[in-house]
């Protein structure tokens, strides 16, 4: 059966793409199969930034069976309870917890897009009642201005892949660290640590995106020592910024009390005025 009500274009050509079974092509007869895992892979050679971009295996199965636990759970409600409307394209979903809980508890069409094809893997493992993607976030193979919600969960923002994507009325949601974020872990694997945190407000203006909204989360959770605590580390940056002997340190641990501390936004499109 063909499907051309997809939404999703070549990112090649940036025609339309159709599928007819397990393949997808555009007019130009550009085609894509369906991987036996359920997802379709649009990201160009070109697109690429090493042979296999984005998480490795050992990452995705840390951040799997870390959000698994729930800790994070407060966090995804409260993504959850800011969208309004659908379709929705989580850039950067990662192995997709925030995506699958978003789709469970809306019910919006949902496109998960990742530049990790071992991430999408897992993605698929969760649900394939969501149309999983490898593909790059600063170009969507979406068509132009079609989805109405676009969401950013600790990713890096492409300002011209939002644009493109995001509708004339759509909204973008971002969550990002806050400055004592995990700040007792950090106490542990550095000599010092210095209260960082980032804000997307100023390169989202730049780009003509204005916040009409900031929320602040925080909260304590207590982690266990060993294979939980060790699996938040190698889910975060800080993996490749520390030597083996200080990351052998969380072993040791019993359990650990952690701050949570991220921060919401949304974003609509500055009007002319």
């Amino acid at each position: 059966m063909k499907d051309s009500a997809s939404g999703l274009i070549c990112p090649k050509c940036e025609q339309p793409l159709t599928a007819n079974g397990k393949q997808w092509q555009c007019p130009d007869r550009h085609s894509y199969d369906t991987a036996k895992q359920g997802y379709i892979n649009l990201l160009l050679v070109n697109q690429k930034k090493s042979k296999n971009p984005g998480d490795d295996v050992d990452m995705v199965r840390a951040r799997t069976a870390f959000l698994d636990s729930g800790i994070y759970e407060p966090i995804s409600d409260a993504l959850n309870a800011l969208v309004k409307t659908g379709p929705v394209l989580d850039i950067g979903c990662g192995e997709g917890y925030y995506t699958h809980r978003l789709q469970q508890q809306s019910g919006c069409e949902i496109i998960g897009l990742d530049i990790s094809r071992e991430a999408i893997k897992g993605a698929c493992r969760r649900t394939k009642d969501i149309r999983w993607l490898v593909a790059s976030g600063a170009r969507p193979p979406v068509s132009a201005r079609s989805i109405k919600t676009i969401i950013s969960l600790f990713t890096p923002l492409m300002p011209q892949g939002l644009d493109h994507a995001l509708a004339d009325d759509g909204e973008i949601i971002t969550v990002n660290t806050g400055p004592q974020h995990l700040m007792q872990l950090r106490e542990v694997i550095y000599d010092e640590v210095k209260a960082e945190s980032f804000s997307p407000v100023a390169k989202m203006a730049d780009a003509r995106f204005i916040a009409v909204d900031e929320q602040k989360l925080t909260y304590e959770v207590t982690v266990p020592g060993g294979d939980p605590l060790v699996a938040l580390f190698n889910m975060t940056p800080h993996r490749w910024k520390v030597s083996p002997e200080r990351a052998e340190k969380l072993q040791t641990i019993d359990s650990l009390t952690l701050e949570i501390d991220v921060v919401l936004h949304r974003f609509r499109r500055q009007k002319d005025s």
